[in-house]
Parts: C-alpha cells; sequence; structure tokens
C-alpha cells in the first residue's frame, strides 16, 4: 500500500478527516498497518491499552464475555471507524473485545500519538467527545432493550 493510499484511507476515519495533510502524514510515518484475517482478534476485553486502531476496511465485532464463558456481540465497526480509544483516554484496561468478521485492515496509532493529536487539535478533541457521548447513549440504548445482558 502506497502512502498516498494510507493517506487517502486515513483520512476517511470519523475523526481524522478534518486533519491537515502534514498530520495525516506524521500519523502514517509512525504507525503500523496490518491485516486481519476473520475470526481473528484485535485485542480482547481486559488487554493493556498502548495503541488506538483505525478500521481501514472490514468489518469487527465488538465482544462482551458473559459471566457463564459465552460472548454476546454488542455492535459492529466498520470502514472508517476509530476502536481502542476508550481506553487510551481512561488509561484503563480493553473494556471489549474485538473480533474480525472479514478480511479487514487496520491502522496501529500509539497512544501517546493519538493522545498528542486529539489534544493538540480543538476540533477533533470536540469530535472525540461527540464519539464517545453517542457510543455511551448507544450502550445504554442497547442495555436497556436488553436487560438479561
Amino acid at each position: 500500500m502506497t502512502i498516498k493510499d494510507n493517506y487517502d484511507l486515513l483520512r476517511k476515519l470519523e475523526l481524522f478527516e478534518s486533519l491537515g495533510a502534514p498530520q495525516l502524514k506524521r500519523l502514517i510515518f509512525l504507525s503500523e498497518h496490518y491485516l486481519i484475517q476473520p475470526g481473528e482478534y484485535l485485542f480482547h476485553k481486559g488487554d493493556n491499552t498502548a495503541s488506538v486502531f483505525g478500521v481501514l476496511s472490514g468489518e469487527f465485532s465488538v465482544i462482551l464475555p458473559t459471566q457463564n464463558g459465552e460472548e454476546i456481540i454488542v455492535g459492529k465497526s466498520t470502514s472508517g471507524s476509530l476502536v481502542g480509544e476508550m481506553a487510551v483516554i481512561s488509561g484503563e484496561t480493553r473494556t471489549a473485545s474485538m473480533r474480525a468478521e472479514m478480511a479487514s485492515e487496520v491502522i496501529e496509532i500509539d497512544s501517546e500519538l493519538f493522545l498528542e493529536t486529539i489534544t493538540g487539535n480543538p476540533e477533533i478533541a470536540k469530535k472525540m467527545m461527540q464519539l464517545l457521548a453517542t457510543r455511551l447513549v448507544n450502550m445504554n440504548e442497547m442495555l436497556e432493550a436488553n436487560p438479561k445482558h
């Protein structure tokens, strides 16, 4: 994949669409790019946090384990999504697992680089707050609709 391809894909991520070329190029050069196969986990609930992932293509299920060892899918993340940012911002371990449902491409952004990027850009910081608030509202709605989980 060329730098231009990475640039075009990174620019499609919901949080980074307003970044300028120098900031996007910095993210590209300081980040890793991976192909994740169907059924592979990007991370597991409880993992330590070292990075945020941008889903460049494909689809991931957001999974929570139940007390009896089963898994429930509580959401989906598709191309253009950012995942893992809640743990990076809170400094806590991962709150859910992410499993690829098809061949998927991701870019891994180091937590320090991610935090520098959002704190150095008020527009991105605002978008990050909106994104987190929306996810919280969606999770609450899902829990209210399925009180057993």
